[in-house]
């Protein structure tokens, strides 16, 4: 016959069923710790969120990815080489159409990219705002230019596309970075100059799409962290 343990025989059924009690029983404290840590998740969200615009509304900060300006430069400068190489005139739209749209990818993927780092969505309000402001400015440089190219005056062409992109980027620098503004006056001084002496065209595409986008990209790049 085999032996019974005592130490088991001894313990009390009540305890064995307050044991089965507390087991069971919600642990308060637990569920009311989470939920304080996610409403201070939230809370910490919401504050930098809203850091985050007041920085973009004083100028001290930007969405915009600097080295995505650098590249657009460059490419701004290959285009403008490429259509002085052509001689087709300076505003040929064989070669500056395809610039803008790889232009756009571009910039929107490296905006992305230093968004997701500083885990801003792209389309958030910093982004919606810039391209509130901007679009229109740009539709109308892109209806003038279909007007202006079946009126026959294609020399106008370069100075519309200067003027009304600076026209664009001031706008924008007052939703980001003040240096946008600065970036947006240039481009409109050289869309003048463009007006005024058209016989320089390509040298002010070449200086305004390339020149200005490399010397800001670097700046905003060294200063806004990306």
């Amino acid at each position: 016959m085999a032996k019974s343990v005592p130490a088991l025989q001894n313990i009390p059924k009540t305890t064995t069923l307050q044991y089965k009690v507390l087991c069971t029983h919600p642990v308060q404290g637990v569920e009311d710790v989470s939920a304080s840590t996610d409403e201070a998740t939230r809370e910490a969200e919401e504050t930098l969120a809203y850091i985050r615009t007041t920085m973009e509304t004083a100028g001290g900060f930007t969405p915009i990815s600097g080295w995505g300006l650098v590249l657009v430069g460059l490419l701004g400068l290959a285009a403008a080489i490429a259509t002085s190489i052509r001689s087709e005139g300076p505003a040929d739209p064989t070669i500056w159409i395809p610039t803008a749209v790889l232009a756009i990818v571009i910039s929107t993927t490296a905006t992305a990219k230093k968004g997701n780092k500083l885990n801003i969505p792209l389309w958030s309000g910093s982004f919606r705002k810039l391209a509130w402001v901007m679009t229109p400015a740009l539709v109308a440089g892109g209806m003038l230019t279909f007007a202006l190219d079946a009126a026959g005056s294609n020399l106008l062409i370069p100075g519309t596309w200067l003027a009304l992109y600076g026209a664009a980027v001031t706008a924008g620098g007052t939703q980001s970075a003040r240096d946008f503004r600065w970036m947006g006056l240039c481009f409109l001084a050289l869309g003048a100059i463009a007006f005024v002496r058209p016989e320089f065209n390509i040298w002010l595409l070449g200086i305004g799409f390339g020149g200005l986008h490399i010397a800001f990209g670097f700046r905003v790049a060294g200063k806004y962290g990306g």
